[in-house]
């Protein structure tokens, strides 16, 4: 099934010119993301948000061909928010909601690891020598 979303990714950090770079960097690794294609982008202006973060985000309406990818986008892009804009009930065939689910279970997994290895090093470093 495909999907039309609207996505806002942002980007927080310092100093000002590394997060518009960083924003811009990840358009083009999104232009360049099979089965995803931007119908529309919207840059919207750096703001300062603390003393020294600042925050720039951008608003994106794409075309996303399964759901597979859209859970792949979510993971690899982290949108602070998504919004399915052409379906108001979704049928996904089942063999295509089953490999999402197992890709997203297979990712947890390997967030679980990386989770794990690093609560067991600083468990190492916090301990008395």
């Amino acid at each position: 099934m495909v999907f039309t979303i609207r996505a806002l990714i942002e980007v927080l950090g310092f100093p000002e010119e590394h997060i518009k770079e960083i924003v811009k960097k990840v358009l083009e690794k999104l232009e360049k993301e099979d089965g995803i294609e931007i119908i529309n982008k919207e840059i919207h202006e750096t703001q300062k948000v603390k003393e020294t973060f600042f925050s720039c985000f951008t608003e994106l309406e794409l075309k996303i061909h399964d759901l597979s990818i859209l859970l792949k986008f979510c993971y690899d892009y982290l949108p602070s928010n998504i919004e399915i804009l052409d379906a108001d009930n979704i049928t996904i065939p089942s063999r295509e909601f089953n490999l999402s689910i197992n890709e997203m279970l297979e990712r947890l997994h390997q967030y679980n690891i990386i989770v794990n290895n690093l609560s067991n090093q600083v468990k190492k470093l916090e301990k008395p020598q």
